[in-house]
């Protein structure tokens, strides 16, 4: 079903109700990763996926103008996960919303699946960018955000890339052009987990100070809880709102996010958990849910 929304920032009393679904929503979105990862035995980008599900939550749920049963509207919003590793999260997130059946995970990663190990245009139904490199991403949105601009059209694009990505000078390339053409129909949302694939950011290629480097190649800078939707949806109303500039919206996350073992120990980018790391996190998601649904655990 077509979804239009006003694009306003929620308000913890006027909508708590459905700040509550948005939770639950994100809630079920890592439950569902867990038990891909752990059904098929396959290590999964943990961390690089939970940390962005607020955001993939909020687009898809209440923010961008889509419709799942017909996944190239030409006037829909387009969105891009740059960063393309945490392509599962986008895959659970696209399936909750209604573009395709849960059951299509059963062959993930497998050949001929339309659910690879990034995202794919050609093969999965709501990709709207093919990704993977970091750094590859985001200038396609800044090119779909001048096709807007030059037809006029309604559509907005929203990107999310990483912390890592602004080590890629494509990035940078891409962020000047923008500035200079005056692209604000594009909002890129910054996964600031301020960690990599080889641990923290700080100390080794630092992208300190972000903000303003962001400025400094004019863009429209705002900053936020990533996992919190009253903020998420503050900022992207103001980006929605800005003229004549791009808007990055700092999302400060975690990365792990709702997984014990991955929030708590430094690990890889690409890892399993043990059958005991798996119930915690799965334990720790009820307790959550139970206070969602509740008001205990």
């Amino acid at each position: 079903m077509q979804t239009l929304h006003k694009k306003r920032q929620l308000e913890p009393e006027q909508d708590a109700a459905l700040i509550a679904e948005l939770k639950l929503a994100a809630l079920m979105q890592r439950r569902r990763l867990l038990m891909l990862g752990h059904d098929l035995n396959i290590r999964l980008h943990y961390g690089a996926s939970t940390s962005l599900t607020e955001m993939l939550t909020v687009l898809y749920r209440y923010w961008m103008r889509v419709d799942p049963a017909r996944p190239d509207w030409e006037a829909r919003d387009r969105f891009i996960l740059s960063k393309g590793h945490a392509a599962p999260a986008l895959y659970v997130a696209l399936a909750q919303s209604g573009y395709f059946p849960d059951s299509e995970f059963d062959n993930f990663r497998r050949l001929h699946s339309s659910l690879q190990g990034h995202p794919d245009r050609n093969k999965t139904p709501g990709v709207d960018c093919t990704t993977g490199s970091l750094g590859q991403g985001f200038p396609v949105g800044c090119g779909m955000a001048l096709g807007a601009k030059i037809d006029q059209a309604s559509y907005r694009v929203y990107a999310v890339i990483s912390d890592g990505e602004c080590n890629e000078g494509s990035t940078w390339e891409a962020a000047l052009i923008a500035a200079n053409l005056k692209l604000d129909k594009l909002v890129v949302l910054l996964d600031w987990n301020k960690k990599s694939s080889y641990g923290a950011m700080h100390g080794r290629n630092d992208i300190e100070p972000l903000g303003d480097k962001w400025r400094a190649f004019g863009w429209h800078v705002l900053e936020c809880d990533g996992h919190d939707y009253v903020a998420l949806t503050a900022a992207l109303a103001e980006a929605d709102q800005t003229k004549d500039q791009p808007t990055v919206i700092l999302c400060r996350t975690i990365k792990g996010k709702g997984i014990p073992y991955a929030e708590n120990n430094r690990v890889p980018s690409n890892f399993g958990l043990t059958e005991a790391q798996y119930e915690d996190a799965m334990t720790h998601l009820d307790g959550l849910e139970g206070e969602l649904r509740y008001g205990h655990a």
